[in-house]
């Protein structure tokens, strides 16, 4: 299944990529923020959600579809990634982190949706 990255605050969207360049366009976007600790990270949640491995994240809903996230790493650095499917399509909206505590709950640090839940430092 191939991936469409919908670029931070609706900044237009990706073509159509496979696991190989989405990797290599997310890092980029890792190292524009100073984030490349993350990469092993965000090999291991692209493996899950390439691999249909995503999870629900309920309640939220993106452009009207349920929303998934991937996710690998530990309280000090991690990568998550929130996307829903659309027409056989991942659809990465945006991306963030593990927040240390007994809840799974996730900070929108690296890229967001101005707007919307998933706005930058917004808290799922």
């Amino acid at each position: 299944m191939p991936m469409i990255i919908l670029r931070a605050n609706g900044d237009g969207r990706t073509g159509v990529l496979d696991q190989p360049r989405a990797q290599n366009y997310l890092t980029n976007v890792l190292a524009q923020r100073g984030m490349l600790n993350r990469l092993a990270h965000l090999t291991q949640a692209l493996n899950q959600a390439f691999n249909g491995g995503g999870l629900q994240t309920h309640p939220y809903l993106f452009n009207g579809f349920p929303v998934l996230h991937a996710s690998a790493g530990n309280f000090q650095t991690s990568v998550t990634l929130f996307y829903y499917l659309d027409n056989n399509n991942l659809m990465l909206f945006a991306m963030g982190e593990h927040i240390p505590g007994p809840q799974n709950r996730y900070r929108i640090t690296v890229y967001g949706q101005a707007g919307t839940n998933f706005a930058m430092n917004h808290v799922i």
